[in-house]
């Protein structure tokens, strides 16, 4: 499509959910596309939205599907504070105060640049392969195999909080690295300075600033696994058993 505008193309209203989204559910049905100020944006399927520009979305972003968002540029609209002079006057019924990315599947995420989404999730293996998030509150990597991580190959992660869950974050600073933000270096430019504050990601813990229902979940989600590994080990055992 070449940077084609398609957003009223795509545009379609659920009235199940009450809500109007951009449809680019299908096989490369948005690749290459443009996309501009639209709340909802739905990318399903294998290359859904490779390589597209995601401009100026307010609310969420699905990638889910083999490199759905393979390359793709998405950038969330700014946020206001709620109050009446802070938000402009034709923007109060669309801007909202919370935006998310979420990446879901396999490459779904491969080498995308996410800037301003205040949550980015990660889900599935090299979900978020050489991503690299801007100006995010809250970045989310797990799901992905032992040997191949959601985020890994690079991934650069600027964010208040970091979530490295299970199988989440490689641990070298030339697969995963990130920098904690205070919410003021958003449009910090990448240079020499800003490239030094980078470390390495801290895989199965949760870095930053970040609230204690996330260490929670943490805690839930690897005891879970601890419990799964328990039970395999057991039922392994008991068939060891069994065969002799």
């Amino acid at each position: 499509m070449n940077d084609q505008d398609v957003t009223n193309d795509y545009l379609i209203f659920d009235s199940i959910v009450g809500e109007s989204y951009v449809n680019c559910m299908g096989h490369s049905k948005c690749r290459d596309a443009l996309i501009v100020d639209c709340p909802v944006i739905k990318c399903f399927d294998n290359e859904a939205c490779n390589s597209a520009k995601i401009i100026n979305f307010t609310d969420s972003v699905l990638c889910e599907g083999l490199h759905a968002c393979h390359r793709t540029e998405i950038i969330a609209a700014p946020s206001f504070a709620n109050n009446n002079n802070s938000i402009p006057a034709h923007k109060t019924t669309t801007y909202r105060k919370q935006s998310s990315v979420s990446c879901i599947g396999s490459g779904s995420c491969d080498v995308a640049q996410i800037t301003g989404a205040e949550e980015v999730n990660f889900s599935g293996v090299k979900a978020g392969r050489k991503a690299h998030v801007r100006g995010s509150k809250l970045v989310k990597c797990h799901d992905g195999h032992d040997t191949s991580p959601a985020c890994e190959g690079f991934a650069t992660l600027e964010t208040e909080c970091l979530y490295c869950g299970k199988n989440g974050c490689a641990d070298h600073i030339n697969m995963c690295r990130y920098k904690i933000i205070d919410g003021e270096d958003n449009n910090d430019n990448d240079n020499d300075s800003n490239m030094n504050q980078f470390e390495k990601c801290q895989p199965e813990k949760i870095t930053g600033n970040c609230s204690a229902e996330m260490e929670k979940e943490l805690q839930l989600e690897l005891n879970g696994k601890e419990e799964i590994d328990v039970i395999r080990d057991e039922g392994n055992r008991g068939m060891r058993g069994i065969r002799d």
